[in-house]
């Protein structure tokens, strides 16, 4: 079978000759329908990050569950599913806490240190696979994984009703914290330098955007007091450090976004403000299930983020355009 594997830092292959995966008694065979290329598919390509060389890459995808094992019980084949693409050890202080995402073998994830789903067929323990409502399409499915990060990282930040939030980059991640932000009821402020991304930022909930060098702006909306919140969906030094700037006093940085150069030049300012920074990895499988429930009541919508579709043969190309500037927000790999 086919599928992509990420070689090393600036290579990635398409691949022809992968044996098809058998199961075991736990979990479910898929046919991948749809996989997304995620912003840490493209920083690995660009640069060293987390990912091990010589790993089918992949972790956003939607498919049709087409054998399950002996053990399994609540899917059967035909079944359109998601998968939480975390691997968590079930075992540990954090899994006994509903704390998968911080389970001691993270950030061992598919498609980061394990074969991922951008291939014909995966195989998965059918714990993982959520099924999906048929009012979701499979397309929609495959970007329920970047949603969740945007709901987690809203959830965990403990923001209330009426209170006044920033998002740093109107990405995937960015547009998807946004939404989040939304339906929680904050007042949302973006700071995006891609003009043609703002319309879609104000389309999705947001009540202001601006470039980032007018992030002034932002604090005089808010009394020149700062929003009490900021959600760094970018994570590198030049939006940290806006960050902290523009923040009120006591208020709460959210990092969403991780550049792994990002370099926090100002530790002094968090302390004589009283900010307190919050880093976010991942979700729960909790959050897979709001995600696909807030999509499912028209909540949140992720068809816009969807810019493109393309073949397998049109991945490699697609890696080098995604590592330049560019306009594309999500990208989606479809397997027929």
């Amino acid at each position: 079978m086919k599928g992509v594997m990420y070689e090393n830092v600036g290579k990635i292959s398409i691949l022809d000759n992968i044996p098809k995966p058998s199961i075991k008694p736990d979990e479910v065979l898929i046919k991948v329908k749809y996989c997304g290329i995620c912003g840490s598919d493209v920083e690995s390509f660009k640069r060293a990050g987390m990912y091990a060389p010589k790993t089918i890459i992949g972790h956003e995808f939607s498919g049709e569950i087409i054998e399950v094992g002996n053990d399994v019980k609540k899917l059967g084949i035909g079944n359109r599913v998601i998968v939480n693409p975390i691997l968590p050890c079930y075992n540990c202080y954090w899994c006994n806490r509903n704390q998968e995402n911080m389970c001691k073998d993270s950030p061992k994830g598919l498609g980061t240190l394990t074969h991922g789903a951008m291939v014909e067929y995966i195989n998965v323990k059918a714990e993982r696979a959520l099924l999906l409502p048929d009012s979701i399409s499979l397309e929609e499915g495959a970007a329920i994984e970047p949603l969740a990060v945007g709901i987690y990282s809203v959830e965990e930040s403990g923001i209330r009703m009426g209170e006044n939030a920033a998002v740093y980059g109107a990405g995937t991640i960015g547009l998807m914290t946004i939404q989040a932000l939304k339906v929680a009821g904050a007042n949302i402020f973006v700071l995006e330098p891609v003009e043609s991304k703002h319309q879609l930022t104000l389309d999705l909930g947001a009540d202001s955007v601006f470039i980032p060098k007018h992030w002034k702006k932002i604090k005089k909306l808010t009394n020149r007091i700062g929003p009490d919140h900021v959600f760094d969906c970018v994570g590198i030094a030049e939006t940290l450090t806006s960050a902290i700037n523009l923040i009120r006093k006591g208020g709460q940085i959210t990092l969403v976004g991780m550049d792994p150069e990002a370099v926090l030049k100002s530790f002094y300012a968090l302390a004589i403000f009283n900010i307190s920074l919050r880093g976010i990895y991942g979700y729960t499988q909790d959050t897979f299930r709001t995600a696909i429930n807030l999509l499912e009541k028209n909540k949140v919508d992720v068809k816009p983020m969807i810019t493109k579709v393309i073949k397998l043969s049109e991945v490699p190309a697609m890696f080098e355009t995604l590592s330049k500037p560019h306009d594309e927000i999500k990208v989606l790999v479809e397997f027929d």
